[in-house]
């Protein structure tokens, strides 16, 4: 018998399917062991040697393999091919490993796709293990567990209990945490555009006003608005001063690496990155796509043909370039022996996939085939109108006139694209038009808009911080930390955020710093390659490290952090200043004269009288007290005030003064999911009315629907 050792059962089902009888395949479920939870696990005083720990969950699979093991010719470790599928599979070598069975065989084997020619060519072809891998990810693993546990006790003593500090995810909240601090210092400006709608030969064509006797135009204010307008309807003749023609190419997108999936995703399906990563892993998993953990853009030679033949015979030879096409990888550390993502068979819509599983797998079958597909060819037509008095009106228009790699979007039906193709009459230089209609609208200008998903890992990838397998972990781990919430598809950052990201960026700037964590993903590439030790490199980083933790422990206090200014409001109880300070939950309003007064109330005074005692909500249906407004981890919720004598909890419902425009009947209401806030209708699930953003703010980003979220 022949074992072959996977990370998850449905691996094992689909690579069963692919093997003999000779193989029994069985699943490790992810590692087998890891660093210890409850204690460092790494001897920094000798040279960091880690112990590794098998947990409980993992102690009884363990069990079996071994038993499986025993009885095996031949072992075959098939975990993924990255570097945590590298380790997985030593570690399952060193538990494994029998000293009295001298005949015991390990084999490493690696496979893109599982498909039954990728499989037979990697199990006739087996490996060793690559060492170099291996200490790549116990490098990262052993530097993520030292900042973690040296870092999160300090913001425990300094902050708050419970909080965590990473190597990438410190990082990621640094970067919410900038943008909405430039987003509180942006001060809008008001600008005006005016819109001309003309008329020739019944033919509406609209057009922005831009120019008046040559300068460009800038309206700032009403007054200046009414008085352009009073002007331009004075003129009596409006006549095209300039049509210029251009014929433009638009070339395919590139087939898509594992962070441009997760974007394309979440801008196109609104998925966040560990869902699409999840269902990715799925679609591998059960043979339908190529690895997804990849940053490089290289196709196989045997792809590339079966892709031209597959456009040749569904969409027609005319839309193939002489050559196949080849991107270029811009990654830096990228494995080009890797493929980009991509269908394993050219299949538009295979059986077998569930509806999320058949969203993602089209966007990586448009993207691999389209990139081998000619450029979409439009001609765009550029119209002047000009009134007699000086006012210039522009309209762009194109006209499609070959649909290139368009023609596959449309046979799949998922657009990636938001411009409206907007065509124009075929006018002449001097044609005269009639003016319509004449419509202002005033405008604001935007504060830089706050990062969802997709643009959080474009921006991560651009400035080298993590690799593709960290994007999704790390979006999540700040969510479940506390440090960052969604409203909508954005991510707001608490306000734990802002004190943990300065007091990190003042004291351990090496820790968030942009350069040094990109350096640090440079080094562990170099390990990997072989060009260098893992131990000095941690070594080099952790010496000065300890040393400014120790530092900072002695000479920080609490009060210096946990204090965020003082408010306009006086004490009620002893006239005193109230202070804005930071609890557990977030910021409350604390008396000055603390310890001797100890008047405390939420800094949005709901709950509360203006004597901060509790207001009663209702009364406590198990006992006489009243149930009153608290806030713990999950938010606001409703307790007795004879707790812990009586502990009714109720859920408290936030309501925002509103009526569902649904169904009028209910009230809108906040609404929760793990960390995302959105709004409802109070009536679900009779009512399945949903707004992503707060129904009362106008916000250009506002989606409504009717389904529930």
């Amino acid at each position: 018998m022949k074992l072959v050792i996977v990370e998850s059962p449905t691996k094992a089902k689909t690579l069963s399917g692919f093997l003999g009888k000779e193989y029994v395949v069985k699943a490790s479920y992810g590692h087998i062991r890891d660093l210890p939870k409850s204690k460092l696990g790494v001897d920094v005083d000798h040279g960091f040697e880690i112990t590794y720990e098998v947990n409980d969950k993992a102690k009884k699979v363990l069990s079996e393999l071994k038993k499986e093991a025993k009885n095996a010719s031949e072992i075959y470790l098939a975990t993924d091919l990255d570097r945590e599928g590298e380790a997985i599979s030593w570690h399952l070598l060193e538990l494994l490993k029998d000293k009295k069975k001298k005949d015991q065989v390990f084999k490493r084997v690696v496979f893109h796709e599982i498909t039954k020619d990728e499989i037979q060519k990697s199990f006739s072809h087996p490996g060793e293990l690559n060492f170099n891998l291996v200490d790549s990810q116990q490098a990262r693993r052993v530097l993520d567990r030292l900042v973690g546990y040296k870092l999160s006790p300090l913001l425990w003593k300094k902050v708050r209990y419970g909080l965590s500090a990473g190597r990438v995810q410190s990082v990621a909240v640094r970067i919410i945490v900038e943008r909405e601090k430039e987003r509180q210092a942006f001060k809008a400006e008001e600008y005006w555009s005016l819109k001309a709608l003309f008329n020739k030969d019944k033919f509406d064509i609209s057009s922005e006003l831009t120019e008046h006797k040559g300068k460009k135009l800038e309206i700032t204010s009403k007054d200046q608005m009414d008085k352009i307008i009073s002007d331009i309807q004075t003129a009596s003749e409006f006549s095209v001063e300039d049509v210029t023609k251009t014929s433009r190419k638009r070339n395919a997108y590139p087939p898509l690496k594992t962070s441009t999936l997760q974007q394309s995703s979440a801008n196109i399906f609104g998925y966040a990155a560990k869902r699409t990563m999840s269902i990715a892993q799925k679609l591998f998993e059960k043979g339908f796509i190529t690895y997804h953990r990849t940053d490089s853009l290289n196709l196989s030679e045997k792809f590339i043909i079966e892709a031209r033949d597959f456009v040749k015979t569904e969409i027609g030879k005319n839309y193939l370039p002489t050559e196949p096409i080849i991107y270029k990888t811009n990654s830096k550390g990228a494995q080009e022996a890797h493929e980009a993502i991509r269908p394993t068979a050219l299949e538009i819509k295979p059986k077998g996939l569930t509806d999320d599983e058949y969203k993602i797998y089209s966007l990586i079958f448009k993207r691999a085939v389209e990139s081998q597909m000619l450029p979409i060819e439009f001609l765009q037509t550029t119209i002047k109108v000009k009134s007699e008095n000086g006012y210039l009106f522009k309209t762009t228009g194109s006209i499609i006139t070959f649909e290139g790699w368009l023609a596959l979007t449309k046979k799949i039906n998922i657009s990636e694209d938001d411009d409206e193709i907007n065509e124009l009459p075929d006018l002449k230089v001097g044609d005269r038009l009639k003016l319509e209609t004449l419509t202002p609208d005033q405008h604001f200008t935007q504060p830089p808009a706050r990062f969802s998903d997709a643009s959080l890992i474009k921006t991560l990838e651009e400035l080298q911080i993590g690799r593709p397998s960290t994007y999704a972990p790390t979006i999540s781990t700040i969510q479940e930390r506390g440090y960052v919430k969604k409203e909508g598809r954005y991510f707001v950052p608490d306000d734990v955020a802002f004190v943990v990201t300065d007091l990190l960026v003042k004291y351990f700037p090496e820790i968030v710093d942009y350069e040094f964590t990109a350096h640090m993903e440079e080094k562990f590439d170099d390990i990997a390659d072989g060009k260098t030790k893992w131990v000095p490199i941690i070594a080099e980083f952790y010496k000065p490290f300890e040393k400014n933790v120790v530092a900072r422990d002695k000479e920080l206090h609490k009060a210096d952090f946990t204090f965020l200014g003082m408010s306009e409001e006086i004490c009620p109880k002893c006239g005193k200043p109230l202070m804005i300070k930071l609890g557990k939950f977030g910021k409350f309003l604390s008396c000055s004269g603390y310890p001797d007064c100890e008047f405390a109330k939420p800094i949005d005074g709901e709950g509360v009288d203006d004597q901060g005692n509790p207001l009663e909500y209702e009364k406590c249906e198990k006992c006489s007290g009243s149930m009153v407004l608290k806030m713990g981890r999950f938010g606001k919720f409703l307790a007795c005030s004879n707790y812990p004598k009586c502990k009714n909890i109720k859920k408290f419902v936030e309501k925002i003064g509103m009526s569902c425009p649904l169904c009028i009947e209910g009230d809108v209401i906040v609404k929760k999911f793990k960390s995302r806030t959105f709004y409802g209708c109070s009536r679900y699930p009779d009512c399945k009315y949903t707004s992503s953003k707060n129904p009362l703010e106008k916000s250009e980003d506002s989606t409504e629907s009717a389904e529930e979220n």
